[in-house]
């Protein structure tokens, strides 16, 4: 079934009724003006594991699962029993590319009956404030605690490039309303019957130009609420570098993105159609002479193994960075990965809750 939007003018519509016919009052709207600071007394208010391990300079990793695209709960329960040893709290994304998929906090709820502390992404693109407020409320009483606040990707990207996106806020308001829901009132000023608690987060792309303004939004968002950060996949260590320097590290708490490559055309596909994905052709020519000169099984088993040894060289390298205090592994339908490279890169076993 298509649907296409309906152009129609509010005469035609609406003339045979005497109502519509009034003259419509004008209304102004515009964003609410939220605080730019979320205070520690109302941040410390939550604890989760995930922030606790921060907190203590613990060296984190997180996991990213893509939920189902349909309703099989079964296959998202057993992609995260997979990778739930292997990882501190594990994320679940939004739609990402604007591709529909099982709801990120339906998901978090299944992961929590799984022994793993989610962390709910919400996407500014498929949300107004009403939506972002109603499903905070939600997630908070279903025991959800980590969220982490993103744009979005356009919708042109995915499979329903005609789908109209909101961005009434956009992530640096979407924060500034969660912090300011855990004052105990909504945007409205009206008391909640509830206060919701979480640890916030955010996202950053360090390849994004110009780097100055990116560091200002990074910088934005943390006073606006965001207590950790998880980036884009990082690939060119040395600008990632650049880009931390000028972070106020000791506040900041960054799990640089970690994606293993399954092939060059993993590569090749990732760079023409993922935002921020800046792959470089060393890497892609790696993967390349990798698999020379084979064929079937056996190439795809050595040209793996070159992307999950690319992906641990960028591990070592981005551990030794000022700043950086763990990592953040998107498998990408790749899951498989995950417990592959925490144990090769001696991150396993991970820190139990209370430990």
């Amino acid at each position: 079934m298509v649907l296409k939007p309906l152009f129609m003018k509010p005469r035609t519509l609406y003339s045979s009724n005497p109502f519509f016919s009034r003259q419509p009052k004008q209304i102004s709207i515009s964003l609410v003006r939220l605080p730019y600071t979320c205070t520690e007394e109302i941040q410390i208010l939550v604890q989760t594991h995930l922030s606790r391990l921060l907190e203590d300079n613990r060296f984190v990793v997180t996991a990213e699962v893509g939920p189902p695209h349909g309703a099989d709960e079964q296959l998202l329960i057993d992609r995260v029993l997979h990778v739930k040893d292997y990882c501190d709290a594990l994320n679940l994304t939004d739609n990402v590319r604007g591709i529909p998929t099982m709801s990120s906090m339906v998901c978090s709820h299944f992961v929590r009956d799984c022994g793993i502390e989610p962390v709910m992404q919400m996407s500014a693109r498929d949300r107004n404030r009403i939506l972002f407020e109603s499903e905070l409320y939600g997630a908070y009483a279903l025991g959800i605690r980590n969220v982490c606040f993103m744009t979005g990707d356009h919708s042109l990207l995915g499979s329903h490039p005609e789908a109209k996106m909101v961005y009434d806020l956009d992530s640096i308001q979407a924060l500034q309303l969660a912090s300011h829901l855990m004052s105990g009132n909504d945007l409205a000023g009206d008391t909640l019957e509830g206060t919701p608690h979480f640890y916030l987060g955010a996202t950053f792309n360090p390849y994004a130009d110009p780097i100055e303004l990116q560091s200002w939004r990074v910088n934005k968002k943390h006073k606006a609420g965001a207590r950790f950060f998880q980036t884009q996949a990082i690939y060119g260590v040395s600008r990632f570098e650049r880009f931390m320097n000028r972070l106020d590290v000791d506040a900041i708490k960054t799990l640089a993105g970690i994606i293993p490559l399954k092939g060059p055309r993993m590569a090749r596909f990732m760079n023409r159609k993922i935002p921020g994905i800046k792959i470089p052709e060393t890497m892609i020519r790696r993967l390349v002479d990798a698999g020379d000169g084979l064929s079937g099984n056996e190439k795809r088993g050595v040209v793996r193994s070159e992307g999950i040894r690319i992906a641990l060289e960028t591990i070592e390298k981005v551990r030794a960075i000022d700043g950086v205090d763990g990592i953040h592994i998107m498998g990408v339908g790749w899951e498989e990965s995950i417990p592959t490279l925490v144990k090769e890169a001696g991150l396993y076993p991970r820190p139990k809750k209370g430990e």
